[in-house]
């Protein structure tokens, strides 16, 4: 049986004013700020079979944390440090990221559907591969070498986003909108384009696999 606003918290925080996160708990219109997990590479906090309804996150740092069996339900997340974050079988329905640390994340692992947004955070080295991604806003974000192989980003939008060393491989872009986006290298025949949004200069990128001159 789940406990409510549960007073042994797996997770501190270093606010007085702010609960702790326990395994177990549910929690519904709260607000989370300064939880800080333990973040070292030898112990990695995990919170289990926890659910988190309405609530909000400020500040936090959680690298490494571990969620499995959790449910995220119309959370927001601000200025938030998740790197590394490890999510097993976790659900997030209606969740927002908002200049947040989330390096490293792989997002296969979480449950489906996988309902979020992201915007201005740090993603780089983030996995995607498989993964419904359709809707989906991820602006003004960095995502260096992340992986959408084989993900869906079907009408996702990807505005002012930076894309170095990120990989498209057989990748649905269908109405997906990259206006203002940068340094992608999205191959037009190992990807299925179809009305997809590109802005000049960058969308001459999508050229470099042919063998010819632009003058």
């Amino acid at each position: 049986m789940k406990q409510q606003n549960n007073s042994s918290a797996s997770l501190s925080s270093t606010s007085e004013s702010s609960p702790g996160i326990a395994s177990s708990s549910s929690y519904d219109d709260l607000v989370f700020s300064a939880i800080a997990g333990l973040g070292t590479h030898e112990v990695i906090d995990e919170v289990i079979d926890t659910e988190f309804s309405n609530c909000t996150f400020e500040n936090c740092k959680l690298m490494n944390i571990s969620f499995a069996l959790c449910r995220f339900e119309r959370c927001e997340f601000k200025n938030c440090d998740l790197s590394l974050m490890v999510i097993k079988n976790t659900a997030f329905r209606g969740v927002r990221f908002i200049d947040c640390k989330l390096s490293g994340v792989q997002w296969a692992n979480a449950s489906i559907p996988l309902d979020v947004n992201f915007k201005r955070c740090l993603m780089n080295y983030s996995g995607f591969i498989k993964v419904d991604l359709r809707n989906t806003e991820m602006i003004e974000c960095q995502l260096k070498e992340a992986d959408f192989s084989e993900a869906n980003l079907t009408k996702a939008s990807c505005l002012g986003s930076d894309f170095t060393g990120a990989r498209f491989s057989n990748t649905n872009l269908t109405r997906a909108n990259f206006t203002n986006a940068t340094n992608y290298a999205i191959h037009p025949q190992g990807n299925k384009l179809c009305k997809t949004v590109f802005s000049l200069p960058e969308v001459l990128s999508l050229l470099n696999v042919f063998d010819i001159i632009i003058k």
